[in-house]
């Protein structure tokens, strides 16, 4: 909702997810950007008056479902990024050309990641942060607690982070005045 505020697009998001249940486990990939976020996003940004609050936390309840389902499966390590890396880099190493999957422009505009996130909840740790990914991204690490919401964002010279931030701090609020107004 941030973005889409700011500059009045979705873009690829990475969030990582932990996959140390496995032995050697390391993380994997989350897409949060779906139709879903996308489409609440837009009823949020671009036509709030549309619809009911009803509605509106109709269509969260909907990115939540969906983003818990994505956790589950990238925590399972069914996802597919960290797969697609393996084969990519074991082809390099192999000298095999590289399949025309990697050579697609929506696989080079997927990998883009403009917002990279991460959840930082913690007890042991309360905010922590890292640098964008692309040089035209955000790095946003946040945390929820029982009572207060955290979040520090990153960026390189070419984008605003703190006009970002004000655009999180107004998605809060608009979530918050649908869900208990």
């Amino acid at each position: 909702m941030a973005f889409l505020r700011q500059y009045g697009q979705t873009v690829a998001t990475y969030e990582s997810c932990s996959t140390a249940a496995f032995k050697h486990g390391r993380t994997e990939t989350i897409r949060p950007a779906s139709i879903y976020t996308k489409r609440c996003s837009e009823a949020f940004v671009r036509e709030p008056s549309r619809h009911s609050a009803g509605e509106l936390q109709q269509m969260m309840v909907e990115c939540s479902k969906y983003h818990g389902q994505l956790t589950k499966e990238a925590a399972m390590g069914q996802g597919f990024d960290r797969h697609l890396f393996a084969l990519r880099h074991l082809a390099a190493a192999k000298g095999i050309i590289l399949p025309e999957l990697y050579l697609d422009p929506a696989y080079g505009q997927i990998n883009h990641n403009v917002l990279s996130t991460s959840t930082l909840s913690s007890p042991a740790v309360n905010l922590g942060g890292f640098a964008p990914v692309v040089s035209d991204g955000f790095g946003v690490g946040y945390a929820v607690h029982g009572n207060w919401i955290g979040c520090n964002v990153s960026s390189y010279p070419g984008r605003d982070a703190r006009e970002f931030l004000q655009c999180v701090e107004k998605a809060l609020e608009d979530i918050k005045f649908s869900k208990f107004g």
